[in-house]
């Protein structure tokens, strides 16, 4: 299965990432202006408690959440110490300006230990694989049995959205359901191509041409064993054409089959829309009293606000 990266809240990170950074900048002040003996293993003790307080606040997983902490706190509190020792643990007495750059550059070594915490592992969705390698054995998009099964992955996205992830029993059966059918009408639309890209092969019109033709030449010829090698040659050509309307046949069923399976994906898809859309009537329709309350409160605050201007010109 093909997996992504990504920051799961670009903004928490740089959020996290300034309080670290300012953090550390405040303990090389502190180291300056005390100064403080041990600096490295102080810069440590505030980095690496603080960085774990931030994860704690941020990361929902419970499961997850005590390793990616201590991980992260981990982390960040040795590159805080080792950048602090690199840079300062050598310099006695520390100047100011020395001090508080030294700390800005640990926190921003240590802020690097949130992308533990930030960063997460996206898998593509079920069926995105699957239908890479129907597109590639379909063809181009103007394809009729290429627009059927994009219109069947698209249907299935709906539904898969429309659930958001509901977790019921229902929700998750439908979610399984949705991606068998999705799957199976994929796997139809590549069995359909196929069984039109063999009927594009056969020239029909040609077939029974040749058929008349060889009819013809076994009835003209005199020779006996040339009229029965004829004569078998035709039935040949015609049990040809026969097996081509019957291929013809099967193709037809088959993409009527497909346009079924198709239809029911995206009316399953629009009843889950339409099931959002009474959930969203509902929540509107229990919002209405809030709303007359908030007008009444508004009406109050208008009429109090005329009586005092009337009192203050009398």
């Amino acid at each position: 299965m093909n997996t992504n990266w990504r920051f799961r809240d670009h903004r928490g990170f740089q959020h996290d990432a300034v309080v670290v950074i300012g953090a550390a900048g405040g303990v090389g002040a502190l180291a300056w202006a005390l100064p403080l003996s041990g600096a490295t293993g102080w810069m440590m003790m505030a980095v690496g408690p603080l960085l774990a307080l931030l994860v704690a606040q941020t990361d929902g997983q419970a499961p997850r959440r005590a390793l990616v902490t201590v991980m992260t706190a981990a982390v960040g509190a040795v590159l805080a110490g080792a950048t602090w020792r690199a840079f300062a643990g050598s310099v006695d007495p520390l100047a100011a300006g020395h001090a508080l750059l030294v700390g800005l550059l640990a926190g921003l070594a240590s802020s690097s230990a949130l992308v533990i915490a930030h960063v997460e592992r996206v898998a593509d969705r079920p069926l995105a694989r699957v239908l890479v390698d129907a597109r590639a054995t379909l063809g181009a998009p103007g394809v009729e049995e290429r627009a059927l099964a994009e219109r069947a992955a698209i249907a299935h996205d709906r539904i898969v959205d429309g659930l958001g992830g509901e977790v019921g029993p229902d929700g998750r059966r439908l979610a399984r359901l949705a991606e068998d059918v999705t799957r199976e009408v994929l796997a139809m639309a590549v069995r359909c191509r196929k069984l039109r890209a063999e009927l594009e092969r056969i020239d029909v019109g040609a077939v029974r041409q040749r058929a008349g033709v060889l009819t013809a030449a076994a009835e003209a010829s005199a020779d006996e064993g040339a009229r029965a090698d004829l004569t078998r040659a035709a039935r040949a050509v015609v049990a040809l054409d026969e097996r081509a309307q019957a291929l013809s046949g099967a193709a037809t069923r088959v993409r009527a089959r497909l346009e079924l399976q198709v239809a029911m994906l995206e009316e399953t898809a629009l009843a889950v829309a339409a099931r959002q859309a009474s959930a969203a009537v509902d929540h509107a329709d229990a919002l209405a009293p809030l709303a007359d309350r908030l007008h009444e409160a508004g009406c109050d605050l208008h009429d109090q606000a005329d009586a005092l201007a009337e009192a203050n010109v009398h």
